[in-house]
Formats: structure tokens, sequence, C-alpha cells
């Protein structure tokens, strides 16, 4: 988002300039005999088409470039007025020599607008142009990267806000790729990537997206008061409409627009900065990282425009390392609001799904992962084993112990058969002293082990609490099927015959001892 301040604040500033400025009718096109260094002069274009007569003094094949951008047409002539062809690359390019004293460049503007006429040695130029692709290939490529792997993570937690990310990186990879001429390089032939409408489309589209994003990332709707909240967006929706709305117009009506467009970013920038500021004061939830993301944007775009002087490489692509940075340390914040989603929708299962006083599953949580067991069952096959479990006596022992030992009882006949089951087996508690526990199990000995273990923990076990040594016991019933079952209720009932018949067989044993 502060990429997206800056390009637009960057856009306000050079129309402010192309509107106090005039058109020259002559540049200086000179570069010292035998020598590396460049030579570049600035020339302000009108709108419209023009020719500018140059004067080149060069001992040696040298190249005269400049950007493509708002330039629909342009063609270099030598004093014959014969044509001198164009190289192809992400600018306009045309290779001269010591025969090119007088030059005429017939150019079309669609703006006003100053261009840098450059002139350089045909090595310098070779590796200034590989540097350039280079650079500009890798932060395309991974702009792209990061946009799929944050809309595959939106798309792995169902929450499609955050595809506001993939979009806000997509459009100013594609923004970046329209200013620096990178489409140019595969389709040369395609003025349409020039056109400065097309330009300011994507930059308004990349403000959107930015504030869409933040808006999500902090929870703006909870964080900030309701009319605040809808001025932001209402802003950054203007400025979207604005710019979508100016490719339809004449060019001097959409520099106009684009005037209108960077104020109300700035406004728009202005706010949604603030709101970052307190969302890191209140401690929101990867603030922190939104703004470092944002500090490293605003101290890159210092070297464009005041150390301007100190890295060639940084005033030249400042912007492309800034948004870089800035679009990674997102992606980090992203990646980490994701993982806090997923844990608190976890925790919010866990706490609907869990019995308070067991620590087990409670009924509805229980049926819910059995259903899942049940379903993956009769896709693999394998043994079911459900085990139907019921304190013997549990009423005598809370009239005789009272309800908290009751309670305390239960706690432990849970902790038992937690610690008897494998971590992918269901263990729930359907209410009072009943619980249950449903396993998916690959042979019938297995299913047969784990019914053993249950009924072997839970013979005349003797439970401590805090006045007494409470003697308990407790009926299993173990129902164990390799048949397709697609019916919970229907195992439940067969389950609960079997530990009815162990129950009566432990009361018959009662009686015949006493």
């Amino acid at each position: 988002m502060a990429s997206s301040v800056l390009l637009i604040l960057c856009r306000c500033l050079i129309g402010l300039l192309l509107l106090l400025t005039s058109a020259y009718a002559f540049a200086a096109c000179s570069s010292q005999p035998n020598s590396n260094a460049s030579s570049s002069t600035s020339v302000t274009l009108k709108a419209g088409s023009q020719r500018l007569s140059l004067y080149c003094d060069v001992s040696s094949p040298h190249v005269l470039y400049f950007p493509r951008n708002y330039i629909p047409y342009n063609q270099l002539y030598d004093a014959d007025m014969q044509k001198i062809p164009a190289l192809p690359g992400a600018f306009k390019s045309y290779v001269i020599d010591d025969t090119h004293k007088q030059l005429y460049l017939d150019i079309s503007s669609q703006v006003e607008r100053p261009i840098s006429l450059t002139v350089s040695s045909l090595a310098n130029f070779q590796q200034f142009e590989s540097i350039h692709t280079f650079t500009m290939s890798l932060f395309i490529g991974f702009c792209l990267a990061l946009s799929l792997y944050v809309g595959m993570l939106g798309t792995s937690m169902r929450n499609y806000g955050f595809y506001s990310y993939s979009f806000y990186v997509l459009s100013a990879a594609i923004f970046f790729s329209l200013q620096e001429g990178l489409l140019n390089i595969a389709f040369p032939l395609v003025t349409i990537f020039t056109n400065f409408k097309l330009h300011l489309l994507f930059a308004g589209i990349t403000v959107f997206a930015g504030v869409k994003f933040l808006d999500h990332l902090l929870d703006f709707k909870a964080l900030l008061k309701g009319w605040l909240r809808q001025l932001i967006l209402g802003l950054a929706s203007a400025g979207l409409a604005l710019s979508v709305i100016q490719i339809i117009l004449p060019n001097s009506d959409a520099v106009r627009v684009n005037i209108m467009l960077s104020a109300i970013t700035l406004i728009t920038m202005s706010f949604t900065l603030s709101s970052c500021v307190y969302a890191s004061y209140r401690k929101v939830h990867c603030s922190n990282l939104v703004l470092a993301g944002i500090a490293v944007m605003v101290v890159l775009m210092l070297f464009r425009l005041v150390f301007f002087d100190v890295s060639n490489f940084l005033f030249q692509y400042g912007l492309v390392v800034g948004v870089t940075i800035e679009a990674f340390i997102f992606a980090i914040a992203t990646s980490r609001k994701v993982k806090k989603l997923d844990d608190d929708r976890l925790n919010a299962f866990k706490r609907a799904s869990t019995d308070a006083l067991c620590n087990v599953l409670n009924r509805s949580g229980w049926e819910g992962i059995a259903q899942g067991l049940l379903s993956n069952y009769n896709k693999e096959g394998g043994y079911l084993t459900l085990l139907f479990i019921d304190v013997d006596n549990f009423k005598d022992i809370n009239d005789q112990y009272g309800h908290h030992c009751g309670d305390k009882v239960l706690q432990v006949i849970a902790k038992i058969l937690l610690s008897r089951c494998r971590e992918q087996d269901a263990v729930g508690r359907l209410g009072g002293d009943e619980f249950v526990i449903l396993s998916h199990c690959y042979s019938e000995g297995q299913s047969e082990r784990l019914a053993a273990r249950i009924e072997a923990s839970l013979v005349e076990r003797d439970i401590r609490t805090d006045n007494a040594v409470i003697p308990v016991t407790a009926s299993v019933g173990a129902y164990i099927t390799n048949r397709p079952c697609r019916d919970l209720t229907t195992l439940l009932n067969k389950a609960d015959k079997q530990m009815y018949r162990v129950k009566e067989k432990h009361k018959n044993a009662e009686l015949a001892s006493t």
C-alpha cells in the first residue's frame, strides 16, 4: 500500500511539473568521444506530435535511448531524413555513430511530460538493459509467487479476504512492468502498454487493493469507528472509480483526473497510515510488521527523492526494491494472520466440542469427529471399534461421597480412557457417567487389543479423591465390525446393548458374592 502512495504522489508531482513547464524545440545530444560515460539531456515534451532537433557528437557507435512511457509513436531520422532503425527492448533506443551528427526525432506524447534523452556507449547500454531486464523479471516473478502463495493460503482457509493481498501485489507488479517497459520486450508492437491511461488504471487498482488488504489484515472493522472505516474505504473506492472512468475520457480530461486521483490517494493514505499507527498502538496482531514494511518503503523512496546521488541502482530501482521487501513483509504478516485465524478457529471448535468437566469431546463434538472416522472407514476399509463405557453404581457414589467426588471419579476415568487410546481415536462423554470411544483399526487384533486395554483399566479401580479412596468399576460394551456402516446411531445402539449385557454380568457377580 505504501508503494501505491509513493507511486501516485510521484505521478502527482510529475503532473504539476508538466503544467508548469513548456516544451523545448532543441535538445543537446552529446557524449565525450571515446568515453564510456553517459550523457543525458532532459526534454519536456508537449502533448501531441512534435519534432526534436538533436546534435550528437560521437566518434564511435553509441545508443540514444529514452523511456517508452506515454509515447505511442517515435522515429529517428538522420540529416538526410533517412530512418534509423530502432532496437528492441524496454526503452526506445537507436544506434548512432559519427555519421549521425544532425538528427531529427519525430515523437508523439499523450501528455505533456519530461523525458531524459540519454546517449551511452554500446557496452554500457547493453549492461544497463541487461540489469534492468533481470531486475524487473525477478521482481515480477517474486510478486507472482507471493500472489499465488497467499492466494492458496486464503483458499485453504476458505477466507477469500486474503485475495486482496494477491490482487494488491499482482496489480503493483503489472503497474511496474508497464512503467518500466518490461512488457514491450515481449510485445514490441503493442502500443497500449505505453498508454498513460492504462498506467493510471493500475495505479488506482493498486491503491484500492492495498487499502482493502490492510482493512482485512488489521481488522479495521473492529479497530476503527464505523464512519472512519467507511470514509477510508469510500475514498479508496472513489479513487478506483476515477481510474476506471478516465479510460473513456480524452487525454486532457484524463490528466485532470490524474491530479484528482493523486489528491484522493494522498488523503486516503494519510488516513490509512494513521490507522496503521493506531493499530500498532493498540497492539493489533501483525500491525508492527505492517509498519515495518511501510518504513522500508519510505526509506528506499528517499534514495529516489533526496539521496539520489548516493546510488544509481537505488535511484533507478528504489521503488521496485521497496515494493519487493514490503510485499515480502506483508506476506509474512498475512501468513501469521492466517495461522492466528486457524488457531482461533481450532480453539473455538475445541471449546464448543469439549466437555468442560472431563476435557474429552462432548456429545456434539464426538458425533462430528466420529462421523469423519466413519466416512474414512467406509472408504479405506479395516475394522471399526465402538466402545460404550458406563460407570457402575455411579448414583451410589454421588449419594455416599458427594457430587464433588463423583466429578473427580469422572475426570480420572476420562484421563484413563485418553491414555489408553491413540491420538486419532474419538473419546467422548455423552452425558452423566457414559463415555464412548470410536476407533478405526486396520486389523481385528488391533481392535480386540484396544477393547481389552480399556476393560482391564476399569476393573476394580481405586480412585483417590480429597476425602476418600473410592472403589470403581465400569461396564464396557465393545462392538467390532468390518462391514460397511454409515449410521452412527445404529453403532451406538449395538455397543450400548453390549454394555448392558456386561453390566448385567457385573450385577449378577455382586449378588453372588453377597
